[in-house]
């Protein structure tokens, strides 16, 4: 295995929820495929959403074959319908995080796992489905690096945003959600945090609370993610567009997780 693209036999860029238009892993399909053109290239497991991309014209000029993995069935339906100009081949499998299931990160965490904890999770982008938006995350700041902006808001705003985040209309609709279906919260402690990021949890806290978790409600798909893995009881909001109906549907359907929306007031069953 090679850190230098250059002397690599094949590129493997990673899997998730960049390859859509707004993030950046779309950007990083291009500059890997157009700076290395003659070296296999592949994709893992995402989801695309490509509204303004024009992917044909983005891989053109490509001579090694490229493979592009979606992750749920309208990722890969995209795909197919673009008129690719070279060599694409278009692939379909689980996120890879759903592999971990024996991975001692995860197992160790089924065999102490705790239910004192109720977890509600709102992401903060536009992906999210309630609107909200991450402070120093605003259209002109991309100047200044993501880590510099991570460290600010960890360091400055922290308790701004934890009072954010429990005044939140979305926290109290997910807290009358579940009462709503019978959970009963008493005795236990109420998280409500989006604890995926790097400016509010360390990866261990991370994936230490999830485990903790009595019940789950949710807008980030790799907490739910975990949370399955992980055999705990989570509802799982869809976002702005097809990613998360679409994980829900081929990877997480059954068990403990269930798909919910949020009309703008309240959490409905989806």
């Amino acid at each position: 295995m090679s850190s230098d693209p250059a002397a690599a036999q094949i590129i493997v860029l990673s899997g998730g929820g960049s390859m859509a238009d707004g993030w950046h892993g779309l950007q990083t399909l291009q500059r890997y495929g157009n700076k290395f053109p003659d070296t296999p290239l592949a994709v893992l497991p995402s989801s695309f959403h490509i509204i303004e991309t024009d992917l044909r014209q983005l891989l053109a000029g490509r001579a090694a074959a490229t493979w592009l993995f979606a992750r749920e069935r309208e990722s890969a339906k995209l795909l197919r319908a673009v008129n690719f100009s070279g060599d694409v081949r278009i692939g379909l499998d689980h996120d890879l995080a759903m592999n971990l299931s024996d991975h001692p990160m995860i197992s160790q965490r089924r065999e102490t796992a705790g239910d004192s904890i109720v977890l509600i999770v709102e992401r903060d982008d536009w992906e999210g489905p309630t609107g909200r938006r991450r402070v120093l995350a605003p259209a002109g700041l991309e100047f200044v690096l993501e880590r510099a902006r991570t460290a600010v808001r960890k360091h400055l705003l922290g308790r701004w945003r934890r009072k954010q985040d429990q005044n939140s209309a979305f926290n109290q609709a997910a807290l009358t959600f579940l009462a709503r279906k019978g959970h009963d919260l008493v005795g236990t402690t109420v998280i409500s945090s989006d604890i995926s990021l790097a400016e509010v949890n360390d990866f261990e806290s991370y994936l230490d609370t999830i485990a903790g978790a009595a019940v789950i409600v949710t807008t980030r798909l790799h907490v739910a993610i975990v949370a399955h893995l992980l055999s705990k009881s989570c509802y799982l909001v869809e976002g702005s567009y097809h990613k998360i109906r679409g994980v829900y549907e081929y990877s997480l359907k059954g068990r403990e997780s269930w798909l919910v929306r949020w009309d703008g007031q309240v959490l409905q069953d989806a």
